[in-house]
């Protein structure tokens, strides 16, 4: 299975159009679409009674008007939480209801599980990646996701569970990655690669079949040129329409 796109590079919009409004809400999302993305990345975790729901921290600190840890708060209370402003609130969303929404677009997601590994929380992250997958599954959505994470162990159960089934992205150098017990090359489709301007790192992941994408940090015109001559095929960015107009102008003068 190979993800294909209509540009040169594709557009993932990081949270959502999270530059222009909140991240990780159905706002954010249906803006990321609206102005050019051609795929969404999202964070999936779990509430205390095991829902997905769609959160970057482990927290609500920074992003909501009331402060919980998420693994400690049920759905219902989660809900209760603000995560826009007074004139605009929003609720977090669930994984759900983003999937719901998904299968009417043409929109491909990228789901980031952000339940790590370790001996008291293996249990959550092995729910959390099943009720991912059978949600995915629920909405016809297998040939339309990439699961991601900076946790090797999540990537890993993946792969020895269900094969090449589902495309695996994962973070390069592989040093960014925590948890490693196989070789990421062997079961990588895409990594996001941190030290963006190096050409080696794109001549590697590429010479091993894995698809080099780069994330939100390259937000220049000039950077921009050099990831696509070094062969990224993605970027993850906090301002999709911002992105999009640059790669229309780069494409203009080629």
């Amino acid at each position: 299975m190979k993800l294909t796109y209509d540009n040169r590079m594709a557009i993932a919009g990081h949270r959502g159009d999270c530059y222009n409004y909140y991240e990780n809400t159905m706002t954010a999302f249906k803006m990321a679409l609206e102005n050019g993305a051609d795929m969404i990345e999202t964070d999936v975790r779990l509430t205390k009674d095991l829902v997905p729901v769609l959160i970057h921290d482990d927290t609500t600190n920074r992003t909501g008007d009331k402060k919980c840890v998420v693994a400690d708060t049920t759905f219902q209370e989660l809900r209760q939480i603000n995560v826009g402003d007074q004139r605009g609130p929003e609720i977090i969303p669930t994984l759900e209801e983003l999937l719901e929404w998904t299968k009417d677009t043409k929109l491909t997601l990228n789901l980031e599980i952000k339940e790590y590994y370790s001996e008291q929380n293996q249990k959550r992250a092995e729910e959390c990646i099943e009720k991912t997958i059978a949600l995915v599954e629920k909405y016809g959505l297998g040939q339309r996701i990439v699961i991601n994470s900076f946790d090797a162990f999540v990537l890993e159960y993946v792969y020895k569970k269900y094969g090449k089934k589902y495309l695996l992205h994962g973070f390069y150098p592989y040093y960014e990655l925590g948890n490693k017990t196989i070789n990421p090359d062997e079961y990588l489709y895409c990594a996001c690669i941190f030290e963006w301007q190096k050409k080696e790192h794109y001549d590697y992941l590429i010479s091993k079949g894995i698809e080099p994408w780069v994330g939100a940090g390259v937000t220049q015109i000039s950077k921009l040129e050099a990831c696509l001559d070094y062969g990224a095929k993605l970027i993850t960015t906090n301002n999709p329409r911002d992105i999009k107009e640059k790669l229309e102008n780069i494409n203009g003068q080629k």
